[in-house]
């Protein structure tokens, strides 16, 4: 009987289906992209992923950074913009040949991090900065931002 739970048990993958970058547990996000489950990064990948190929892609659930736990994306709680990138690549870094390069564009910033609990997204602003803000926001935002993209 425990094999069988372990063949059907859904195992998400290790790198998102949007980047190809590696994905952090607490940070995993579940997404609809026509119709199809896909598994991303972080809730960042994907709004970015709607900006870049004007397809709508629809956060589902995601993954409270506390605790580890999928949550739905209608009733999280997000930090937009922390100082905190789990998903990002160093905003400076080093070419092979040492000389510093600063990032200009990451797809996973600036963070978006989902909490279950509203007090717990504000003790963590309170410590990392950003903002408080909800899926539904993050939609009206995303929608102003692509009113020129074509479908």
């Amino acid at each position: 009987l425990g094999g069988a739970w372990y063949m059907t048990y859904e195992r998400p993958p290790q790198y998102c289906q949007l980047s190809g970058r590696p994905i952090h547990p607490h940070m995993l996000t579940v997404v609809r992209v026509n119709g199809k489950k896909l598994y991303a990064c972080c809730a960042r990948c994907a709004l970015t992923n709607e900006r870049q190929t004007g397809i709508h892609t629809e956060v589902v659930q995601v993954t409270d950074y506390i605790s580890g736990q999928r949550i739905d994306a209608r009733k999280a709680w997000f930090v937009d913009g922390s100082r905190a990138e789990p998903c990002s690549s160093p905003a400076m870094k080093q070419d092979a040949g040492g000389a510093p390069s600063m990032r200009m564009f990451d797809r996973c910033s600036p963070s978006l991090i989902a909490f279950s609990r509203q007090d717990q997204a504000l003790n963590f602003i309170a410590a990392n900065g950003g903002k408080l803000t909800t899926v539904n926001d993050l939609e009206i935002q995303a929608k102003s931002e692509n009113h020129g993209v074509s479908k």
